[in-house]
């Protein structure tokens, strides 16, 4: 069920009619989400124009489709969609008021949102974006990543005590446990697949073993992005930065001081390198080389919690 409305995300006004154009346009760029019902727009190193949402709900997360979708999830089951680039976004209604951490999003097939309690799942209509959801939390299961293959059929999902889950033929199976794991990325292929937090672990059959990579000792990683190749990068706590290639070697550096709460890399095997970080403090910063190097980009304001790319390169 779909809401177009002036984008007040309290679970008790999502029946409110009406819609806003939101900003100056769409696509494009890096888009942010976090506190304070935050969410803007950087492109070519400039800060867009603040979208006025209207309530101060948390978001927690963004992930696109195709080259205008995109899906944002957020505290009391908020969850916001746009089809034309960010230029005008509705409010789904879901059958929750839990907090929603995490989503995934396959460009032809569903798309994947969890939280507190909560798992759902639901195939997009192409033209409309209309989803039937399903849900298939136990109420009780606290979901803190999602990662979902964009040409494979591959779906893990990290709780937060660390258990790595499994969606298969519609239900979910718990895989294993990864001690202070909180993100999970699978590469395009669904072959990769990657968990960091405390530390990073690597499985190159889907997900069923995995094998630690050599990590700084005591490094707390946020968020991950692995490739086809098995390369890929991690954020985290205190400006963490790791990159690793297809050999599990890390390579470590320190980008500001502020925890790194997210990143989006358009690839590392394409010729499109461009990429985003941030988290605490709001200051984002930018790379064109994949990760090799780093450069302060504007401040948003507050803190971020998820980023991607609307169009081409998005996760």
């Amino acid at each position: 069920m779909r809401t177009k409305f002036a984008l007040v995300l309290f679970t008790a006004a999502l029946a409110m009619p009406g819609c806003k154009k939101s900003g100056s346009g769409g696509g494009g760029g890096g888009w942010f989400v976090g506190t304070e019902g935050m969410m803007r727009n950087v492109s070519g190193g400039q800060l867009g124009e603040a979208y006025d949402l209207g309530a101060s709900e948390t978001l927690y997360a963004i992930a696109c489709r195709y080259r205008g979708e995109a899906w944002v999830v957020g505290a009391h089951g908020t969850l916001l969609y746009t089809s034309d680039g960010g230029q005008e976004w509705s409010s789904e209604v879901l059958p929750t008021t839990a907090d929603l951490h995490t989503l995934a999003t396959q460009d032809a097939g569903p798309v994947f949102v969890a939280g507190d309690g909560v798992f759902f799942t639901g195939l997009p209509e192409y033209v409309t974006g209309e989803v039937a959801w399903t849900q298939l939390g136990d109420g009780t299961t606290k979901f803190r990543s999602l990662a979902a293959a964009q040409h494979g059929t591959t779906v893990l999902a990290i709780s937060d005590d660390g258990a790595v889950w499994s969606y298969e033929h519609g239900q979910l199976a718990r895989r294993t446990t990864i001690a202070g794991a909180r993100a999970v990325a699978i590469s395009p292929d669904g072959r990769t697949a990657l968990v960091a937090g405390d530390g990073l672990a690597r499985s190159t059959d889907g997900g069923v073993t995995w094998t630690r990579l050599a990590a700084n000792a005591g490094t707390v990683f946020e968020d991950v992005r692995v490739d086809d190749d098995g390369a890929g990068l991690a954020v985290g706590k205190a400006g963490a930065v790791a990159m690793f290639d297809a050999d599990g070697r890390v390579l470590h550096q320190q980008v500001g001081t502020a925890d790194l709460h997210t990143m989006h890399v358009a690839g590392w095997s394409d010729s499109v390198l461009e990429g985003y970080a941030a988290g605490d403090g709001g200051q984002t910063w930018i790379t064109h080389d994949g990760g090799w190097s780093w450069d302060a980009g504007p401040n948003v304001g507050a803190t971020v919690l998820g980023v991607d790319q609307i169009g081409e390169g998005h996760r």
